[in-house]
């Protein structure tokens, strides 16, 4: 899963497919492209959630007490499938 976080207001953004997704002060911005392949935009962090891992902890959820950790990481500036590009560009720029 791809999501965006922005340095300006903190604000964290799930993106979707079709659809331009802003934070909160509107300086960061992305979306998905297809079902893999995504552009973000102005003062954004590309970050990640390993699917897999958020499934099982989310399977795994207790009634009380802490939950179960899953993985999140910060996407490289250079990535093949989530691309920053300049605002003003065509958002469906591969």
């Amino acid at each position: 899963m791809k999501l965006i976080y922005c340095t300006e207001c903190n604000d964290i953004v799930c993106l979707v497919k079709g659809t331009d997704r802003k934070c909160q002060c509107l300086h960061a911005g992305g979306r998905y492209l297809d079902n893999l392949n995504a552009v973000y935009w102005g003062t954004a962090v590309p970050l990640g959630l390993d699917n897999n891992s958020l499934v099982w902890a989310v399977r795994r959820q207790p009634r009380t007490g802490w939950g179960d950790n899953f993985n999140a990481f910060v996407i490289p500036k250079e990535c093949a499938t989530f691309k920053f590009i300049p605002e003003g560009t065509d958002h469906d720029v591969r």
